[in-house]
């Protein structure tokens, strides 16, 4: 295991190397795709049956990867099924946002192998964060008698504006190039970074609603709003990686000031924190709703959870914040789809959280605002991922990157 994914840069050059390269190739889509024949791993690796038969051969003296037996078959001799052992190696995957952090581990299956973890830790401009939560990582795998030696790389999600290509975070280490390097020394492992709203269509393209999808697009509508685009099969992230801004599309006159500086963003009016603010505002300003119970009159609790739980109980001021959400969000998806005509859109993050009070409104302004030849051509769903989302898709992102290395 060390040899092929600790010490790639000290592999001799040439046959062997590419050995190493391909049984990465083997090990990467076992954990993508789950247990298979050696057949199906020529077809999607592209190399010969004897070749992979070889490779195979290989793992299983390495101990990575087992014989489950044989399949079943469509005309002929049953095929043997290989798949990675259990536990021979482990995938941790982080989200960091601006409320907490949430640490998932997978096992060499693409299992999670204990209950995500929740930490006080929230994304600020202070790289000491990371300090913190390698601790708690550190102190999580010793209560789950997990060595860190065998956890071969670490994802990390992280909201702000990032430069893919300079590995820079604009938004909170404005001043640290190569952030995925500088993380590294403080995990003492690979460390993979990649931005929340792209990771969430990767997630979405290999886990979830996008799978097989050519051309589809994932809404991250959470304590902001991002796009994560996927055109031909691939991820785009444009020429530096900052596409996906979606939520910074003015679109609101005399909109209130954003975060990044301009008035009137999609975001001010559609995110989870956007939300909370109305929420607060309009209780202040005398209006009855339950909200105000279930927080016991401490107005600076109000979160999207609690506004949430106020509209599934018939709390009208709550459905009606909602139903001006799905409007605006509506609106904002019709620039999306005349542009991009995907043949889907997910809706993730917490908001998505309530689409049974989103979805109407947000089709009335798809109806209203859209060309229908166009709109009728894109399916809008909700993802089914949840909360795991981020974590499911650091930990495989980040291993499809140590793979590729």
């Amino acid at each position: 295991m060390e040899k092929l994914f600790k010490n790639t840069g000290n592999q001799s050059q040439g046959v062997e190397q590419k050995k190493v390269s391909n049984k990465k190739q083997i090990l990467k889509t076992l954990y993508f795709l789950g247990s298979m024949s050696n057949s199906e791993l020529s077809r999607i690796i592209k190399l010969s049956t004897p070749k992979i038969n070889s490779l195979l051969v290989e793992l299983i003296e390495d101990g990575l990867v087992r014989d489950l037996g044989r399949g079943d078959s469509s005309g002929g001799r049953r095929p043997n099924i290989y798949g990675l052992v259990e536990d021979c190696f482990y995938v941790v995957g982080i989200t960091i946002n601006i409320n907490r952090t949430i640490i998932s581990i997978f096992n060499s299956n693409n299992q999670e192998v204990i209950e995500p973890q929740y930490l006080p830790v929230r994304m600020q401009s202070d790289f000491g964060i990371f300090s913190e939560i390698s601790e708690n990582l550190d102190r999580i795998l010793v209560e789950s008698q997990i060595e860190k030696d065998k956890v071969l790389v670490l994802g990390i999600e992280l909201p702000g504006l990032v430069n893919q290509k300079q590995d820079i975070n604009k938004t909170y280490f404005p001043q640290i190039t190569n952030l995925s390097d500088e993380v590294r020394k403080v995990f003492g492992l690979p460390v993979y970074i990649s931005h929340d709203s792209k990771l969430r269509a990767f997630t979405e393209q290999h886990f979830g609603l996008a799978k097989d999808k050519k051309n589809a697009l994932l809404l991250q509508v959470d304590w902001g709003l991002g796009l994560g685009i996927i055109i031909n099969g691939k991820l785009y992230a444009g020429k530096s990686g900052y596409s996906g801004e979606f939520g910074h599309l003015p679109i609101v006159d005399n909109g209130v000031l954003c975060s990044c500086g301009k008035q009137g963003c999609l975001e001010t009016i559609v995110s989870a924190t956007a939300i909370a603010r109305i929420a607060r505002h309009g209780i202040e300003s005398g209006k009855s709703s339950l909200i105000k119970e279930l927080v016991n009159d401490d107005i600076e609790k109000i979160d999207i959870s609690v506004i949430i739980e106020a509209a599934n109980r018939g709390d009208q001021f709550a459905i009606s914040i909602f139903s001006d959400v799905g409007y605006w969000l509506g609106k904002g998806i019709v620039y999306l789809i005349q542009i991009f005509n995907p043949e889907l859109i997910v809706l993730g993050g917490r908001v998505a959280e309530a689409s049974q009070f989103i979805m109407a409104p947000i089709q009335q302004a798809i109806y209203t605002f859209s060309n229908r030849d166009i709109s009728e051509d894109t399916e809008i769903k909700f993802s089914t991922l949840g909360q795991k989302a981020g974590p499911l898709g650091a930990a495989a992102y980040a291993l499809e990157k140590l793979a590729s290395a």
